[in-house]
C-alpha cells in the first residue's frame, strides 16, 4: 500500500501557490535579467497582491471597497517616512504600516458596519476616505512629491538591480495567495460567502455579520498597507498622488474582471491589466494619454456581457486537472 497523496494531505492545497511561486521565479531568467520587464513584472506581482487582498473583503465578503489606495499610501508613506527621518529598516516600517492600515480600517469599518452601511453607500464612504487623506497630505506634505533615498541593501530594501525587489514582491504574493485560499477554506471563508449571497439570511441564520465583515476589512487593509513600501519603491517617489481614487477603483475592477472570490482569475486579470496598460502607455502615452482607461471600461463590458462570473470562469476549466489533483475539485 503506498503513502497518502498530496490530495490526502490537509496542506495540500499550499501546492499549487507555491508551484505558481517557483515558476514565476524564473521570470528574470526568462526575459534575460531586462531590468525594465522585471520592474513591469514587480509592479504586476505588487498589484496582483493588492487585488489579491481587496478579494477578502470585495470577493469573499461581498463588500465593494474602494479604500484601496487609501491603505496602500499610508502603509507605503509612514514607512518611506520612518526610514528617511529616523533610519528606521522599512521592514519594520511595513509593520507599522500594516498596523496603522488596519487602525484606520478599523476606525472607517467598525461605524460603517454597526450602523448597517452596505452597497453603494459602503462604496462611497471607501472612497471618501482616499479623498481625505489625500487632501489631509497636502496639508502635511505640500503639495511636493518626496523621493525615495539612493541608499542600496537589504536594510534598506532597495538595489541597484530589480530583481531581489522582484523576487520579495513574489514572496508577498504568494503569501497573500495563501492567505486567501486560508480564508477562503475556513469557518471565516464560509460565513463570508453567506454575507456576500445574502446578508441579511446570514445574520438570520446566527452569523455575526459586523464581527465578520470587520475582520475581513481588518485583514485586507493590513495585508494592503504591508505592501506599501514595495509600491512607494517602485514608483521611486511618494507624495498626495499615492492616495489615488482611481488607483482604488482599478483594484476592485481587477477584482470583479478575475471574479469574486477567485485566486487565479485574478492573478490572470491583474496579468493582462498590467501588461496592457504598461504596452499603451509606452506606445500611445505620448499622444494618447489615458488610453488604458479606455481598455479597462472596454474590458470590463466585454467580461460582464461574456462571462459575467469573470474570467475565473476561463482559468477554472484550464486548471481543473491541477484543482482535481490538489483540491480535491474545489475551486480557489
Amino acid at each position: 500500500m503506498g503513502g497518502p497523496t498530496l490530495k490526502a494531505s490537509r496542506f495540500g492545497w499550499l501546492a499549487p501557490p507555491l508551484a505558481l511561486a517557483a515558476l514565476c521565479g524564473l521570470v528574470p531568467h526568462m526575459v534575460g535579467f531586462n531590468q525594465y520587464y522585471i520592474l513591469v513584472a514587480t509592479r504586476i506581482a505588487i498589484v496582483a497582491s493588492v487585488a489579491l487582498s481587496w478579494n477578502i473583503i470585495g470577493g469573499l465578503a461581498g463588500q465593494l471597497d474602494l479604500a484601496s489606495s487609501a491603505y496602500l499610501g499610508l502603509g507605503g508613506i509612514l514607512a518611506a517616512e520612518l526610514m528617511i527621518k529616523y533610519g528606521v529598516t522599512p521592514w519594520i516600517g511595513m509593520l507599522a504600516g500594516a498596523a496603522a492600515s488596519a487602525g484606520v480600517a478599523f476606525l472607517i469599518g467598525y461605524p460603517l458596519f454597526r450602523f448597517g452601511i452596505r452597497e453603494v453607500w459602503y462604496a462611497l464612504s471607501t472612497v471618501a476616505l482616499v479623498v481625505v487623506l489625500h487632501e489631509l497630505a497636502i496639508v502635511l506634505m505640500g503639495p511636493f512629491d518626496y523621493y525615495v533615498p539612493p541608499v542600496e541593501g537589504w536594510y534598506y530594501l532597495r538595489f541597484r538591480t530589480w530583481e531581489n525587489l522582484y523576487y520579495v514582491s513574489l514572496v508577498l504574493l504568494a503569501f497573500v495567495i495563501v492567505v486567501n485560499l486560508w480564508v477562503s477554506r475556513s469557518k471565516l471563508g464560509y460565513y463570508l460567502k453567506a454575507i456576500r449571497e445574502d446578508e441579511t439570511a446570514a445574520e438570520a441564520l446566527g452569523v455575526d455579520v459586523r464581527k465578520y465583515k470587520l475582520l475581513a476589512l481588518l485583514i485586507y487593509a493590513t495585508l494592503v498597507g504591508f505592501a506599501g513600501y514595495l509600491y512607494v519603491v517602485t514608483q521611486r517617489t511618494y507624495s498626495y498622488k499615492t492616495f489615488s481614487a482611481p488607483f482604488s477603483i482599478y483594484i476592485a475592477v481587477i477584482g470583479i474582471v478575475g471574479g469574486l472570490g477567485s485566486v487565479d482569475g485574478i492573478l490572470l486579470a491583474a496579468a493582462m491589466l498590467g501588461m496592457a496598460e504598461e504596452y499603451l502607455r509606452a506606445t500611445f502615452g505620448g499622444t494618447l494619454p489615458g488610453l488604458h482607461l479606455l481598455v479597462y471600461g472596454l474590458l470590463l463590458v466585454t467580461v460582464g456581457v461574456l462571462r459575467p462570473e469573470g474570467l475565473a470562469t476561463v482559468t477554472r476549466r484550464l486548471l481543473r486537472p491541477v484543482r482535481t489533483r490538489f483540491l480535491g475539485g474545489e475551486s480557489a
